[in-house]
């Protein structure tokens, strides 16, 4: 046999023994371990330290020999699942830390994008920063795994095919051997070994050229689609984009996508970039804009945030939205300086790459701890009434965000009056519900604002009462324009003056003053009928403001007097005002 068809089969073999160590070792791992390992905090630490060691040096054998290749993949594996049994620390149970996901999928971008870095540092740690190092050996690791884990595939629709031939003959060896639990483990990862081996052999012909011209050709369709989307944008109703449902995700994923055909396309070096002049122009156009897209998916998100407070899954968004953001801007200023601008959204992409490694690290440490951020949210929301109870996100701090998230629960449970017995309530119904509480019907949210508009109404004089029930017939639009301005300025707040303003007419009158648009009151004549609150006209000109913030605050101290003009009418100091019912 010749040295070098020796040496390639020492090369397979070896691949194909580190791949089946991989799969009998995430067998141990998942089947075994946890009887051993009963600290979760320990057991997602060796986990994700094992995974990670096979997974980066699966990636780096090829074009490295063994040892080398094991020492830089533990360089990078044992910190980020350090980093990863740190932040499971924040959740006391295995499962409330898989749920959560975040953290996970940032251990697993930490790898991801830091393996092209140890590639290259394998060849030469002088070139760390070259693009053209970086690029070869990300897309290089990409399709080496890709292609290995699609001959995995193909081997075992063979032996499920020759486990059904055989047994048309009674004979049942296959799956006999398969019934073995570690078998399918190992051999998958020895089938995955050896396929990464063979693909490295014949990277001539198996490279990522094919993959990165095929990709190329999707550049103008990308681009006609978002300038499709961009010109409709800019004519429909923008509030009916930013509805109730949140198009942030589409936006994102569509921005990512932009991202990566626009690097696709710059290749690692002019010499290797699109050279058909429309196809350069499409592609600075796809970079010009990216801004566009990433800043309307951040504004997405900003709107959501801004009605339903922090969750772990919107700060993940905007993280992502960040990144979305910084490459729009290095992207669109590089194509309007002119000049190199491939050469410089080149090295943006580099740059940029370290920041995403720097910001999964933090992601995984207290520095940035989502589930603290967002229970301080949504308990904030909860005490200073901008949400009730049965809107609120208890739930989820009760099941999803771990320590961080019970800690808020805690703190709720300490307020006091009558407040406080709702929200116990509320919090001890949402510790035994199996799943969080299905969307509330439109008939439901509209009784929960109405409650709310109720709660934010201040009765004047002194025994007078507004009931609940006497704000059923309020139509849903009333309530919605109401509470939000009772809302928008809670000193002094709505204000309801309720007196017999007609004596000639049967029940109550009242005037009702509301925060206007600007910074004047507006005063609207109410009246109590059948025990109901029926509203008649605006008092004084709509928008005009027919008192200020003092007078209304005059009102609640009980500076008034209700006194015959023509008719009874509310008298403010030197002010009449009478309700036209």
């Amino acid at each position: 046999m010749r040295a070098k068809d020796r040496q390639t089969l020492v090369g397979r073999a070896e691949m194909a023994l580190i791949g089946a160590l991989a799969g009998l070792a995430m067998w141990v791992l998942i089947e075994k371990a946890q009887d051993v390992l009963t600290n979760p905090h320990v057991f997602v630490t060796v986990v994700s330290a094992v995974a990670g060691f096979f997974s980066v040096l699966l990636a780096l054998c090829g074009p490295a020999n063994l040892r080398r290749g094991a020492a830089i993949a533990t360089v990078l594996a044992l910190p980020a699942a350090a980093l990863l049994g740190w932040a499971s620390l924040r959740f006391d149970s295995l499962q409330a830390f898989v749920g959560a996901g975040h953290l996970i999928l940032a251990w697993g971008v930490l790898l991801f994008v830091g393996t092209p870095f140890l590639a290259v540092a394998l060849e030469d740690t002088g070139k760390l920063r070259s693009y053209s190092r970086l690029f070869d050996a990300a897309w290089g690791i990409v399709v080496r795994y890709s292609t290995a884990w699609l001959f995995v595939a193909v081997f075992w629709g063979v032996v499920f095919l020759s486990d059904a031939l055989l047994q048309i003959v009674g004979l049942t060896l296959i799956e006999d051997l398969l019934n073995f639990d570690p078998v399918p483990f190992g051999l998958s990862g020895l089938m995955l070994g050896l396929g990464l081996a063979v693909v490295h052999e014949m990277r001539a012909y198996v490279s990522p050229f094919l993959v990165l011209r095929l990709l190329r050709l999707l550049v103008p369709v990308m681009l006609g689609v978002v300038v499709v989307f961009v010109v409709a944008f800019v004519l429909r109703d923008q509030g009916a984009l930013f509805g109730d449902l949140s198009p942030a995700a589409t936006l994102l994923a569509v921005a990512l996508g932009m991202i990566s055909l626009v690097s696709v396309a710059l290749d690692k070096r002019d010499s290797d970039a699109v050279r058909i002049g429309w196809m350069r122009g499409a592609t600075a156009m796809l970079a010009l804009l990216l801004p566009v897209i990433g800043g309307l998916a951040a504004y997405a998100i900003w709107l959501r945030v801004g009605d339903h407070g922090w969750t772990p899954a919107r700060l993940l968004s905007v993280a992502v939205a960040g990144f979305v953001m910084l490459y729009g801007l290095c992207y669109g200023g590089a194509v309007i300086l002119r000049g190199p601008w491939m050469e410089r959204i080149r090295r943006a992409n580099v740059r940029i790459a370290g920041a995403i490694l720097l910001v999964s690290a933090i992601w995984m440490t207290p520095v940035l701890n989502v589930e603290s951020i967002s229970a301080n949210s949504q308990a904030a929301r909860l005490l200073d009434g901008r949400v009730g109870p049965d809107k609120a996100a208890l739930w989820e701090m009760a099941h999803d965000w771990g320590k961080a998230g019970e800690a808020a629960l805690q703190r709720l449970s300490q307020v006091e009056g009558d407040r406080g017995d709702v929200l116990r309530a509320a919090i001890t119904a949402a510790r035994t519900a199996p799943e969080p509480a299905a969307p509330a019907t439109e008939a439901a949210v509209l009784d929960a604002r109405a409650g709310a508009l109720h709660a934010l109404i201040r009765v004047v004089p002194q025994g007078e009462t507004l009931r609940l029930d006497m704000l059923a017939n309020l139509p849903g639009y009333r309530v919605e324009e109401w509470l939000d301005l009772c809302r928008a300025r809670p000193d002094p707040g709505c204000v309801l003056v309720l007196e017999d303003f007609d004596p000639a007419r049967p029940g109550t009158e009242g005037v009702l003053l509301l925060p206007g648009r600007d910074i004047g009151y507006e005063a609207v004549g109410v009246r109590v009928t059948a025990g109901r609150l029926v509203v008649g006209q605006y008092i004084g000109d709509y928008g005009a403001g027919v008192l200020d913030q003092a007078q209304v605050a005059a009102v609640l101290r009980g500076e008034y007097r209700v006194a015959p003009s023509s008719r009874k009418s509310l008298w403010i100091g030197e002010t009449e005002i009478s309700p036209q019912n």
